[in-house]
């Protein structure tokens, strides 16, 4: 049998593959990118094409990460910074309708409201303005507030404290992450020419956490100043047993004076002078136990509610503070990777 024999054609065909598969590789294109680091040196290397942009993408989902992680660690240091105040506003409610206290806080309250009404009123003829004046009046009932229920949250440097360590953990994970960037693209070849892009990985590496104090709030009573219609709610619903006791005090220089004035009348009629002694006592008591009463149905109706808006209001303080923060830390990071991409070249 004859041996079989390819065709020549095929045979040309096979020469030729063999030899492209002898031929080496061609290079895939390059480019050439300038490397600014923090020790000051500014190399030139010859990168794939696309190493730059691959870059920035790797460096930015690093930060992505990063704020998530600064998010969760920020709220969980303003839940654990206002959870003695939440604690703290039944006792901050023992105060507002307490008795006693309460004429002493509406005393407070009336001089405040008449300062400021007179302050409007002095030398300039103006209208007062009733919401400045309210805010006047409101003034104490913020002061105790910040004394009986947010002081536990200002203790040991407070928020700011918070904010100053995560600061430390954000920078300590983005210079992680700038470390790796630098490794990878120092082990590039050297490059020469123009180069296509500019990483400027030292304007990268600025610290985070000066920006992060500068801009973000850490005082939780000025958070809760601030939130409009809702604090507003809060610290003016504190002078609701307030004006009950304001209104006490107009009704005992109008009406409580006769009250008294009848016991002692009557009781100078049965008694003389002796009588006219207990008819006073009497009088004084009967307007006082009138008061207390009073204070006690304020206190069933409004109390209750007046606890949930301070506990709204904390909650919000809460949210605020690591919401701003967390914002504060996203908007450093994207200052970092803008600066990531410079313009000017290796000098």
């Amino acid at each position: 049998m004859r041996p079989h024999r390819f065709p020549s054609r095929y045979g040309g065909l096979l020469a030729l593959l063999l030899a492209c598969a002898a031929l080496p590789a061609a290079p895939a294109r390059a480019e050439i990118l300038g490397l600014a680091t923090a020790d000051g040196t500014c190399t030139l290397h010859a990168a794939p094409d696309g190493t730059a942009r691959q870059v920035a993408e790797d460096l930015a989902r690093d930060a992505t990460a990063i704020r998530d992680m600064a998010a969760r660690l920020l709220a969980d240091a303003a839940a654990m910074r206002l959870a003695p105040a939440r604690e703290r506003v039944p006792r901050f409610g023992d105060w507002a309708y307490g008795w006693v206290q309460s004429y002493v806080t509406s005393y407070r309250v009336l001089v405040r409201g008449a300062v400021g009404l007179a302050d409007a009123m002095a030398g300039r003829g103006e209208v007062p303005d009733p919401a400045r004046i309210a805010e006047e009046m409101a003034a104490p009932i913020r002061e105790e507030f910040r004394i009986r229920v947010l002081a536990p949250a200002l203790e040991e440097g407070g928020f700011g404290a918070d904010l100053n360590h995560i600061g430390a953990l954000v920078d300590a994970e983005w210079a992680r992450a700038l470390a790796a960037a630098t490794g990878t693209l120092r082990a590039l070849p050297p490059g020469s020419g123009q180069p296509v892009a500019m990483l400027d990985l030292a304007a990268a590496a600025r610290p985070l956490a000066p920006a992060l104090l500068a801009s973000a709030p850490a005082d939780p009573m000025a958070v809760a100043a601030e939130e409009g219609a809702d604090s507003g709610m809060v610290f003016m619903r504190s002078l609701r047993p307030m004006a009950a006791r304001l209104g006490a005090v107009a009704v005992r220089v109008s009406e409580a004076g006769s009250i008294i004035a009848t016991g002692g009348a009557f009781g100078y009629a049965l008694a003389g002078l002796p009588g006219t002694v207990v008819g006073l006592a009497s009088g004084i008591g009967a307007s006082w136990g009138i008061d207390w009463l009073f204070n006690k149905l304020d206190a069933t109706l409004n109390r209750a509610a007046f606890e949930a808006q301070a506990l709204e209001a904390i909650a919000n303080a809460e949210r605020r503070l690591a919401a701003e923060a967390t914002h504060a830390t996203a908007t450093a990071l994207q200052a970092r990777l803008d600066a990531l991409r410079r313009v000017a070249p290796c000098p």
